[in-house]
């Protein structure tokens, strides 16, 4: 019980020093304002580490950071492939084959007027059509 108390001090004590740093003489300066979030990072790392540990909970629950880090460090390899599959061969194409489809898109309207009406209508019903549901849903809402 002794951890959980101290990583209560931890935590007070790195909060106080984040507000003194942030709102110090030296709170523009590029070197503190790589300091105050980096220091809140690992206080909050720290924290949990700690807390972790104190209270004896299940790894299956929630595991400390170090173990995360372990874990992760033990399967590179297979992070990359995943990597490799889920972003570059899965999100970054679809993003590109987006913008291209958004160029290509736009590049036709622009060039002929057959389009020109079409999209323009088509424009217009959707900023109306998204507008009338922002307004709608919002307007809605009981404000307690």
């Amino acid at each position: 019980m002794s951890i959980v108390f101290f990583s209560i001090v931890v935590w007070i004590a790195a909060w106080a020093l984040n507000v003194k740093l942030a709102n110090g003489t030296a709170s523009g300066t590029r070197l503190v304002k790589v300091i105050v979030p980096t220091l809140f990072g690992l206080t909050l790392l720290l924290v949990w580490e700690m807390l972790v540990r104190g209270l004896n909970v299940p790894l299956v629950i929630l595991p400390p950071p170090s173990l995360v880090i372990d874990t992760m460090a033990d399967n590179l390899a297979i992070l990359w492939k995943d990597f490799v599959q889920t972003f570059l061969k899965g999100a970054l194409r679809g993003y590109l084959i987006g913008c291209s489809a958004a160029i290509l898109t736009a590049f036709l309207v622009d060039r002929f007027d057959f389009f020109k009406p079409r999209a323009v209508a088509r424009g217009k019903f959707y900023r109306g059509a998204s507008n009338h549901w922002y307004r709608a849903h919002f307007s809605d809402v009981v404000w307690l």
